[in-house]
């Protein structure tokens, strides 16, 4: 009899155990930093070479949804990529995206890459018809498809891919206008991209070549590569190392290191052109009232440092920058998600009383 109830205890123990992990991967893992979590030493993920952020051939329908640009074939810019991702929670962002690039009345050859199967199913209903617009999904691990909060491991698997997709495109002797979602356009951008440099990007400093790159931050969102020697080796190792990283656990930003690798000039010089901050304004320096009192000539607004889809999204709207009209999936996936890990935890709760009072009772 006593056997009996310790291999019940034993058994009802193990299934809590098991009922406690399951719990804790789906409910908390996700909202770790992707720097707490690790994932091991042999990564079974196609995140290696040529692989590593691949896309494949699927090409989307290009964009209608402000009409088509009937001479933007004659007009491209040849030689040239605009780059962007985006899961579904930022669709809308990309689309707004585009629409101001077409409102300033630039044609650039531009690969919006779907980093969920929803977004990519979206990217193709809504780019229909834009003779300058590709829609690829990715092929390296889709994302979750609702907004990751800032610095968990969603965010890291979104961001940390980008540099691949670059690469890429690079090798294949390229120039690169990689843009994150959030930025607007008032004015055509690659006439400040010209000069015997490999990198044009934005740093924290004001506008000044002869600064140290040691005292400045660089911002990776908005970024036009040349593919030089100097910047496929850089781009390369920016890659490897993140990788490395990845297959020991520690997943840092993006940004992150490609500014160690800037500051320690690894594993090449890099030629780089300072964007000027009065032309391209960060989002909390572009949203500040009385920035916007002194008239600068902004040719693009990047929203960086504006937290979260919501509120960049209202200070968008606020001044009159937001020229679409879709779906605000940001707002829909919140409405099911919040009500969803509720229920889980719930759920996860319940079975942790429920299995308690078992262990006690079959002890008594």
């Amino acid at each position: 009899m006593k056997l009996a109830k310790v291999c019940k205890i034993l058994f009802l123990g193990l299934t809590f155990v098991v009922i406690v992990f399951i719990g804790f991967s789906q409910t908390v893992l996700p909202l770790l930093p992707e720097h707490m979590i690790f994932r091991g030493w042999n990564s079974t993920e196609k995140n290696t070479g040529e692989q590593f952020g691949a896309v494949t051939d699927d090409v989307g329908l290009p964009f209608t949804n402000h009409g088509p640009v009937p001479d933007c074939i004659i007009r491209k810019k040849p030689g040239v990529v605009m780059l962007t991702t985006a899961n579904l929670a930022f669709v809308d962002f990309v689309l707004n995206m585009l629409a101001s690039v077409r409102k300033v009345g630039v044609c650039v050859d531009t690969t919006v890459i779907a980093e969920d199967g929803m977004a990519y199913d979206e990217l193709q209903k809504y780019t229909k018809g834009d003779p300058a617009v590709n829609v690829l999904r990715t092929s390296s691990g889709e994302m979750d498809a609702m907004e990751s909060r800032r610095g968990n491991a969603q965010y890291f698997g979104i961001m940390n891919k980008r540099q691949a997709y670059i690469l890429s495109l690079l090798e294949r002797g390229l120039e690169v206008l990689f843009t994150d979602s959030d930025t607007f356009w008032f004015r055509d951008p690659f006439p400040y991209f010209e000069g015997n440099y490999d990198m044009f990007i934005r740093g924290s400093r004001p506008h000044n070549q002869t600064r140290r790159i040691n005292e400045i931050e660089f911002c990776a969102g908005f970024i036009y590569l040349k593919p030089t020697i100097a910047t496929v080796q850089f781009v390369r190792t920016w890659v490897k190392v993140m990788e490395d990283y990845k297959k020991w656990g520690l997943l840092y930003p993006d940004q992150t290191v490609m500014n160690n690798l800037l500051k320690d000039d690894k594993p090449v010089h890099m030629n780089i052109k300072m964007l000027d901050p009065d032309l391209f304004p960060w989002g909390a320096a572009f949203f500040n009232p009385s920035w916007q009192k002194q008239n600068h000539p902004t040719v693009v607004m990047h929203a960086a440092s504006i937290r979260g889809h919501p509120l960049k999204l209202q200070k968008f709207k606020e001044l009159d920058m937001w020229l679409v009209n879709v779906k605000d999936f940001a707002g829909d996936s919140d409405s099911y998600e919040e009500p969803l890990l509720l229920a889980l935890s719930c759920a996860f709760f319940l079975l942790f009383v429920i299995i308690l009072l078992s262990i006690r009772r079959a002890g008594s």
